[in-house]
């Protein structure tokens, strides 16, 4: 059954706050965007602002020109998952070894522009896949029906890795998305910038059963 795993991208402690007290009536997941204003001009609340989750387990996706502080970071909070952007014009390897030495789940998104044959060399390595339903950095865009051809090459090229998808997830293409196949699905403003997140959340969990 495929997972909805709210998404929150925030400027700042009190709505990150406001987040988490939402997320912990729905679920036990949730994914943290962090956009260092650099990757693309917008910026998130940053790491270091909050602290170490205990009760809920947080994936943090990392929209980043340097990943280095932030993957180490995110070690020192315990992340469920580190996922960085493919895009961010590093290599990625030594990040994934990194965070795979520290008993830490790795995983990489990857925009919909970028062929997925540059995640080969990654294969063996990666416990989680991301596809990005739009070119990452910003909430609210449209989805790319690529995404839908991107989950088979996927899970051809990484069967054991969990394959998500991010971005572009509404009521009106849900029940397409959550009975595709996906792992795990990210959804962000279409939870919570509605007047009922919880209701909103429970609309499309019912595309899951």
């Amino acid at each position: 059954m495929t997972k909805i795993v709210p998404a929150v991208l925030v400027r700042t402690k009190e709505e990150y706050s406001a987040r988490l007290s939402v997320i912990r009536q729905l679920t036990n997941r949730f994914q943290l965007d962090v956009i260092d204003g650099e990757y693309v001009d917008n910026k998130t609340i940053q790491l270091d602002q909050i602290g170490r989750l205990t009760d809920t387990r947080m994936d943090v996706h990392l929209m980043v020109k340097s990943p280095k502080p932030f993957v180490e970071r995110c070690i020192a909070l315990n992340a469920n998952k580190i996922i960085m952007q493919f895009e961010c014009g590093e290599d990625l390897m030594p990040f994934i070894e990194r965070i795979k030495k520290s008993g830490l789940n790795a995983g990489v998104a990857i925009n919909p522009e970028t062929k997925l044959s540059k995640l080969k060399p990654f294969t063996d390595l990666l416990n989680h896949v991301l596809i990005m339903g739009y070119s990452a950095g910003f909430a609210g865009q449209k989805l790319d029906p690529m995404v839908f051809d991107r989950l088979t090459e996927v899970r051809d090229m990484f069967p054991f890795a969990e394959v998500g998808l991010d971005g572009g997830v509404n009521l009106t293409n849900a029940k397409k998305v959550l009975q595709a196949g996906f792992d795990v699905v990210n959804i962000n403003s279409a939870i919570f910038d509605t007047e009922d997140p919880l209701s909103s959340y429970m609309k499309f969990l019912e595309y899951t059963l």
